[in-house]
């Protein structure tokens, strides 16, 4: 009964092990840089919102490297340039890369290392890697429609909670993940066959892909993704309150009228949305 007892303990390390290496890989692919230096080094950085340092701090606990803040910038930065910790990175992510831009640099470090470079399978929900790309690139955002000319006009974190708070049924709660390449987004789609994928061409770096999902049906079927591979970023804190958003909208909290109780549990709920720092 013992020794079952070890091997089943073991086999739920080992399945959190490769969950957590899957989730690595996600955020390389969204926020990380694989190069080799002028000096001949191969390196590692992750660059990722001031918020998210306790993710980064994770990551350095696993593979040792430095946490440092970006001077000028509301950012923080991971490296990691010795070899040893190089080659452990790459033991843990091979097989698990999976944006066309990172691929390069990704097959590059490993011939670097002389590491032979594996393709990574066809993406399940069993992976941790969307997770972790979430962490990276998602973004959990509702947008107000229509206000009032005094709402509108109201500057900082009172003018935002304000016009969420009064404008009745003109908002969108929305979860995406943006991409340059439409690649790199579409395998969303395909895997969790939720949402849809649109083209941004307003910015002047060129056009930029999203994959996104608003109804209550398609984010719980995310949330439940992410019980079994949780995020470790800051964007964790905004998906706790996505059941209670649901919960206001099924009971018309956002429509009662302003003196109700309902309506002053709306009001809380804007109030502990925007108290989130977005990142």
């Amino acid at each position: 009964m013992k020794k079952k007892l070890v091997k089943i303990k073991q086999c739920m390390e080992k399945n959190s092990e490769t969950g957590w290496n899957q989730w690595l890989a996600g955020i390389i692919d969204g926020d990380g840089y694989l190069a080799i230096s002028k000096d001949g080094y191969a390196y590692l950085e992750i660059t990722m919102d001031i918020n998210d340092e306790i993710a980064l701090s994770q990551i350095k606990r696993k593979l040792g490297g430095t946490v440092t803040p970006r001077s000028g910038s509301k950012s923080i930065r991971f490296r990691i340039k010795n070899k040893a910790g190089m080659v452990n990175c790459i033991n843990c992510i091979n097989g698990e890369i999976r944006n066309s831009i990172r691929i390069e640099q990704f097959q590059k470090v490993c011939h670097h290392l002389q590491i032979p470079y594996i393709p990574a399978k066809p993406l399940t929900l069993d992976n941790g890697y969307t997770a972790g790309l979430f962490d990276a690139d998602g973004t959990i955002t509702i947008c107000v429609n229509k206000s009032s000319a005094k709402d509108s006009i109201r500057s900082g974190i009172e003018g935002k909670i304000a016009r969420l708070c009064y404008s009745r049924d003109y908002h969108q709660l929305t979860l995406k993940i943006t991409n340059k390449y439409k690649e790199n987004v579409s395998i969303f789609k395909h895997l969790f066959e939720i949402g849809e994928i649109c083209c941004d061409n307003s910015r002047k770096t060129g056009p930029i892909y999203h994959w996104y999902f608003r109804s209550y049906s398609d984010v719980f079927q995310f949330l439940q993704y992410l019980k079994k591979h949780p995020l470790r970023s800051a964007k964790k804190n905004r998906l706790f309150l996505l059941n209670l958003y649901f919960s206001l909208k099924k009971r018309k909290a956002h429509l009662a009228d302003y003196e109700s109780i309902q309506f002053k549990n709306w009001k809380n709920f804007c109030k502990k949305w925007f108290s989130i720092v977005e990142n």
